[in-house]
Order: structure tokens, then C-alpha cells, then sequence
């Protein structure tokens, strides 16, 4: 997944990234911490094609799952829709 498209959604959502990670390697598996009105949030993509989850960070650390996204093999430009639409709903 490219940076510059999670950090463009994350930005154009009124969020700050506070943490990218990439690990092509492994599955191309990625996630990317964002934080907007003293909140922080993950989304993690963990290589498996069609699986985005959404996490909202409770306490320092702990992170609870609120909503995941399963189907068919996402394409990049899915899950960059997809990252957007749960970000535009944060309030």
C-alpha cells in the first residue's frame, strides 16, 4: 500500500498520523496509527488480500477492534476507500 495515499487520506480526514508501518515482506501486511481530537485509531491491513480492521485505542496501548472489513481481494485503491470512509465517520 503507498504511504503518500494513507497519509493524503488521513490528512484530507482532519487526522495526524502518529505511526506508519510496512512489512512488505510479510504478506504486505501495513498499519497506520492516526490520532484526531486526542484519539488515536489503527487501521492494519495483515496481508491477507481482503481483510482491513479498525481500531480505536481505549487506553495507552490497547487498542479495541470497532468494525473490520472482509470480501473478495481488495485492490489498493479499495482499501484506500475504504480507510477513507471509516476515517470520514470519526468524529
Amino acid at each position: 500500500m503507498n504511504q503518500n495515499v494513507l497519509y493524503d487520506i488521513a490528512t484530507r480526514c482532519g487526522f495526524k498520523v502518529v505511526q506508519f508501518s510496512d512489512h512488505p515482506d510479510f504478506f504486505s501486511s501495513w498499519s497506520i496509527t492516526v490520532n484526531k481530537n486526542g484519539r488515536n485509531y489503527m487501521i492494519e491491513h495483515e496481508g491477507r488480500d481482503g481483510w482491513l480492521m479498525f481500531y480505536r485505542e481505549n487506553v495507552p496501548t490497547k487498542f479495541e477492534e470497532i468494525d473490520k472489513k472482509i470480501s473478495h481481494t481488495m485492490s489498493d485503491h479499495e482499501k484506500a476507500s475504504q480507510c477513507e470512509a471509516w476515517l470520514l465517520v470519526v468524529r
